[in-house]
């Protein structure tokens, strides 16, 4: 692999520059965010039907992920404001708008809203997403506030995705890993965890050759160490579906075994 990379590094640097001329590692990425956002809604739509049909949900989701998600995309979100970074701003703001609108409908145990504590998260956050603007645009405290600290925003963002990743994703890894050992073969959240990898590694490329104006991370770029912990976290999701997918072998074919019999 050495090998092949010292043969070809002209090469290769010459594509790495032709990607940053063209900002095609930012856009493939926010390309991935679309895809996964579109993916998780689904999902939501899914598992909102079953409950509607009073069947079982398809237990997509792991207790807290929605928590350690959303707490992950908000210092992020406030540092693309900061550094003006149109894809932070536009990739996350735009995930964290599904995953609340996801959350929401996983949520409802007989598939309503009606429940006050739906009327009071919407309240909220149409209050942020109204008013939040407005007061950024009025207030120049909080303007001057967020500049002076955009330092310790984007540091947070980088500790706010290990907490993320060390928790959240470790659950995730473990629940499908059991899911494809069990003999199971519904590859939906797997898929999704392969895009969340390639938006995350493309976000990491572009920000380790083009990093932003905030102060260093330990000698990094923060923006870098988010997209390379998400990337390290996703592929650990990956790699543990294909571990459980192969120990699963056995298991599948007695299923198809057993279905083959019934259909008989």
């Amino acid at each position: 692999m050495l090998d092949w990379y010292l043969a070809h590094q002209a090469d290769i640097q010459q594509w790495v520059q032709w990607g940053l001329a063209n900002n095609a590692f930012r856009k493939i990425s926010a390309l991935m965010y679309v895809i996964f956002a579109v993916g998780l809604f689904s999902l939501g739509a899914q598992y909102h039907a079953a409950v509607i049909r009073k069947e079982p949900g398809p237990g997509q989701f792991a207790h807290g992920y929605f928590t350690m998600l959303t707490i992950q995309l908000v210092p992020l979100t406030i540092t693309g404001f900061v550094l003006q970074d149109e894809y932070i701003i536009g990739t996350r703001l735009g995930t964290l708008a599904v995953v609340i609108v996801v959350y929401g409908m996983i949520s409802s145990r007989d598939g309503t809203f009606e429940a006050w504590r739906y009327r009071v998260w919407m309240t909220f956050w149409l209050s942020v997403a109204i008013l939040g603007p407005m007061v950024w645009l009025e207030s120049i405290r909080l303007r001057v506030f967020v500049h002076d600290y955009q330092n310790w925003i984007a540091w947070l963002s980088v500790i706010a995705m290990v907490a993320f990743v060390v928790r959240g994703q470790w659950v995730i890894v473990v629940a499908l890993f059991r899911h494809f050992v069990q003999g199971h073969y519904t590859i939906k959240r797997f898929s999704l965890q392969v895009v969340r990898f390639l938006g995350f590694a493309f976000q990491a490329i572009h920000y380790w050759y083009a990093p932003t104006t905030a102060a260093p991370f330990f000698g990094y770029d923060p923006i870098f160490l988010q997209g390379l912990t998400g990337a390290l976290g996703a592929a650990s999701i990956v790699i543990g579906s294909l571990l459980g997918l192969i120990w699963g072998t056995g298991a599948r074919r007695r299923k198809r075994s057993e279905a083959r019999s019934v259909a008989a």
